[in-house]
């Protein structure tokens, strides 16, 4: 046997470690004592380990040393024969056994940090991307049945124009007897402020019926369901406080048209 390759292919750091099977240490022990040299390597071992877990200068928890120490038990056994030195290299291998455990420990409760950070973020943003899909999904929705309701032979139209409150005040109703749907478009009625809302009125018999009340605001953009009404002869927005009125505020009328 070639002592330099035996101390070269690293078999007595782990003798040193304990992690031999009983075999195997046998073998080294046999080795050791028939070549000075591997005996004066495992020495070398044992002491560089013994400065290193002296160098950061505490012994293990109790609890930690006793767990380490039971995997190495059979080397334990031998160094209480050995005498001193060995217990005291027995020890420093349990510290520095520890030492690497608690930086496997650290390490991987790092990574799962970072993991559980990394996948809270993608979901957040998996969420995000779902919803906007959502919301754009129904702005399509929306979109395709207006269109639908627009191009219906049956659907009519009326137009609004402002009145000396609101010259420049346009909207339309859009109407469908046959489905009984009507759709506002607010046109260029003014943003209300924030206490009031526009409601719509049909006229029937010279009566004004209340179609509900719509929103306008800077965030406002194409067509809004109210109440359809039978037989209208004409419609008008009122502006009237938020929620609506029973009846109609005739000089806080914005536009009127007849059918």
């Amino acid at each position: 046997m070639d002592p330099k390759a035996y101390i070269a292919s690293g078999i007595l750091e782990q003798y040193v470690l304990g992690k031999l099977t009983p075999e195997e240490m046998a073998e080294v022990e046999q080795n050791a004592a028939q070549y000075p040299e591997i005996k004066e390597e495992i020495e070398a071992i044992e002491l560089a380990l013994e400065e290193y877990a002296l160098l950061h200068g505490q012994t293990p928890p109790p609890g930690v040393l006793s767990t380490i120490l039971q995997t190495l038990d059979e080397r334990g056994t031998q160094a209480q024969l050995k005498g001193p030195r060995s217990s005291r290299t027995l020890l420093a291998i349990a510290w520095v056994l520890f030492f690497a455990a608690a930086l496997g420990w650290l390490y991987a409760y790092q990574q799962n940090q970072e993991s559980t950070a990394t996948i809270a973020a993608l979901s957040e943003e998996i969420n995000t991307i779902e919803s906007s899909c959502d919301s754009v999904q129904a702005t399509n929705d929306r979109l395709q049945a207006e269109l639908e309701f627009l191009r219906n032979p049956d659907t009519r139209n009326t137009r609004m124009n402002g009145t000396d409150l609101s010259p420049e005040a346009i909207a339309s109703v859009f109407y469908n007897p046959a489905s009984e749907a009507t759709l506002i478009d607010v046109g260029s009625l003014p943003v209300p402020p924030s206490d009031q809302q526009y409601q719509l009125w049909a006229i029937v018999d010279g009566a004004p019926v209340s179609m509900g009340v719509f929103e306008v605001n800077t965030d406002t953009s194409g067509l809004q369901p109210v109440a359809y009404v039978e037989n209208a002869q004409a419609y008008a927005v009122t502006l009237e406080p938020r929620g609506g009125s029973e009846t109609p505020t005739l000089e806080q009328m914005y536009v009127i048209g007849e059918i």
